[in-house]
């Protein structure tokens, strides 16, 4: 009778062993969702006002002007200051100074600069990635990777100018816009699609422009705008910048 027994022990204790208690683990810890990382900073800037702008000792108007630093020209940047209207600290080939930072006068973006040279001796800066082309029409025009386009035509009056839009293109709006001093009209049509808008002006005795912008509207204005603030041509008398 002492076989069963044994048995029956056995069985029991390894009932027991299989339900022993296991170490529990530890909960995984939830990862920190990155957070979005911010632009840096901007590095240099470019002068895209046409008369250039003054280089000067301090960011104030009324700081010494040190010189004048032309359009086009690219200057690495040191510091900002939003104080007197905006100034950034830049480094020149002999100093450091500073210059304003009115979006109409300096701008952190990418450009390259067009000269036409012969009698019009126009010029103009375009972003970087644009290209440009000789159209058989005579005119130059500048093209984005968006297919967006700004032409410009050059003859020696308005009258002699190529319409801006097929004949019967119904208008959208007109406002005013300096183009190097000149106030002439901005033109936009309303295109069956994107933006189209235009600007034609007698420049100077014997020399006038039309300017057309074609592409999507969410940048093409904005781009053409741009280009008219940067846009320079010969002016009777003019000299440099003061």
């Amino acid at each position: 009778m002492r076989a069963p027994f044994t048995f029956a022990v056995l069985v029991v204790a390894a009932v027991l062993a299989g339900c022993g208690t296991s170490t529990p683990r530890p909960a995984a810890t939830p990862r920190p969702s990155p957070s979005p990382s911010a632009s840096p900073p901007p590095t240099s800037l470019t002068v895209i006002a046409p008369d250039g702008v003054n280089f000067r000792t301090d960011p104030s108007t009324t700081a010494q002007v040190i010189q004048v630093v032309a359009q086009g020209v690219t200057l690495p940047i040191v510091s900002e200051t939003s104080a007197a209207g905006g100034w950034w600290e830049v480094r020149g080939n002999t100093a450091t100074g500073w210059v304003t930072s009115n979006p109409q006068d300096t701008s952190t973006a990418s450009f390259q600069m067009y000269q036409s040279g012969g009698s019009a001796n126009w010029s103009v800066l375009y972003p970087s990635g644009w290209q440009f082309a000789q159209l058989s029409t005579g005119a130059i025009s500048f093209n984005g990777p968006g297919g967006e386009s700004i032409s410009v035509t050059a003859g020696a009056s308005t009258a002699q100018l190529p319409p801006a839009a097929p004949s019967g293109t119904p208008t959208s709006g007109v406002s005013a816009v300096v183009v190097y001093g000149v106030t002439t009209s901005l033109v936009t049509f309303a295109a069956t699609s994107g933006y189209l808008g235009a600007v034609a002006f007698q420049a100077s005795p014997g020399l006038a422009f039309l300017i057309v912008a074609k592409g999507a509207a969410a940048t093409t204005g904005a781009d053409f705008q741009l280009f008219l603030d940067t846009f320079k041509f010969p002016l009777p008398g003019a000299g440099a910048t003061p």
